[in-house]
């Protein structure tokens, strides 16, 4: 079943029900949005076409005449002031991207060279802020193998807790508590 003109469309608006002809939604939409199209030519024909409403396309045959367009055909919208390309028979015009970036390194910090002119420097990380590794913490890091999990806080409590000397010189005078390091007199050989 194919909709017609004298088709009625229910539409609510603020609790009121309206009963609104399918023409009528039709009717709203051409001088609103625009229905006609045309086919044309060339872009001179395009030119030339006069009561256009917004929206409005227009297929052209030879486009050449738009600089954007090397040959074949090309389909524009009309935007109440101006034609907008959308279509064309070679592909559409379009640039990706913004600036092409390189990168420039230093021992001190890293800068994003833009081809805009817009650079960005990266400095080097500090104990608040992130940043880049410097070549020293780069060096500090490379000292460390972990084979498994470790708990740097742990780690830091038990084996470098302070060490004090304990005992007396005739029974243990080297026993050092928390390094786990203890010497005794009677290991000592006896003197030639």
């Amino acid at each position: 079943m194919a909709l017609q003109g004298s088709d009625y469309f229910i539409v609510e608006r603020g609790s009121t029900v309206y009963n609104i002809l399918g023409s009528d939604i039709l009717a709203y939409v051409q001088s609103n949005i625009g229905s006609s199209e045309y086919d044309v030519a060339d872009i001179t024909a395009r030119n030339a076409l006069t009561n256009l409403s917004v929206g409005d396309r227009v297929f052209v045959v030879d486009a050449s005449a738009d600089a954007t367009v090397d040959s074949g055909w090309a389909i524009y919208v009309w935007r109440g002031s101006a034609f907008t390309k959308v279509a064309e028979e070679e592909g559409l015009d379009v640039v990706v991207g913004g600036a092409d970036l390189t990168y420039t390194a230093s021992a001190t910090q890293g800068v994003v060279v833009s081809s805009s002119g817009a650079n960005a420097t990266l400095p080097a990380a500090t104990g608040t802020n992130a940043g880049l590794m410097v070549p020293a913490q780069f060096d500090k890091l490379g000292y460390i193998t972990v084979t498994g999990a470790v708990n740097l806080d742990d780690l830091d409590a038990t084996s470098h807790a302070a060490v004090t000397l304990a005992g007396t010189t005739n029974s243990n005078p080297l026993s050092l508590s928390g390094q786990a390091v203890g010497f005794s007199i009677s290991q000592l050989t006896s003197a030639p």
